[in-house]
């Protein structure tokens, strides 16, 4: 399968089902984030601009996102461009977390950090988008994450919590990262 942006690449969202998908690769691949949270009111479909295609390469190539297969990276960055051109500004939900006992005051773009929920005490790996004074924008990096009121978050979903709630990760992530969180 060929990741690189193509004429054809196509954002498609269908108002029917509530479900925003890039099509023009070989397969369609779906985007997690539910209408309720787009800026989009009717089906459309509107093709890769110039600076989609840019974006996107640019972060293909970037060194943070090397390691992963091209497969996974490809997703990661479809859902970074949806965010930034369609996904409405979002309100912290810190309570839904603990306190972390390892928090730092400043995470890196791309960084990856755990977040532990309050009482079922599930945790996941997030990945740090953007940081704005104390308050950190986060991707959801491991396939699921549960949380105590039954709600399931899927991977790629994003999430807004104070910095207190972010225990980093141990492993080394390179933190060549670009955001796109306010680009526009």
């Amino acid at each position: 399968m060929d990741f690189i942006p193509k004429a054809q690449w196509q954002w498609v969202f269908d108002h029917q089902q509530g479900k925003l998908s890039v099509v023009g690769l070989e397969r369609a691949i779906p985007i997690v984030y539910e209408s309720n949270m787009l800026r989009l009111r009717e089906s459309q479909t509107l093709s890769f601009t110039v600076e989609d295609v840019t974006r996107y390469i640019e972060l293909f190539e970037s060194e943070s996102l090397s390691h992963f297969e091209e497969f996974l990276r490809c997703k990661i960055i479809l859902h970074l461009l949806a965010i930034d051109i369609f996904h409405k500004p979002i309100m912290p939900k810190s309570w839904l977390f603990q306190a972390s006992e390892e928090s730092k005051e400043q995470f890196d773009n791309g960084e990856l950090a755990m977040l532990i929920t309050t009482g079922e005490l599930e945790s996941a790996k997030y990945m740090v988008l953007d940081q704005q004074d104390n308050f950190c924008l986060c991707m959801l990096f491991d396939e699921s994450h549960l949380f105590p009121n039954g709600k399931t978050f899927k991977q790629f979903q994003i999430i807004k919590v104070t910095v207190d709630k972010l225990t980093p990760c141990l492993q080394p992530q390179a933190q060549e990262w670009i955001s796109f969180q306010n680009a526009g």
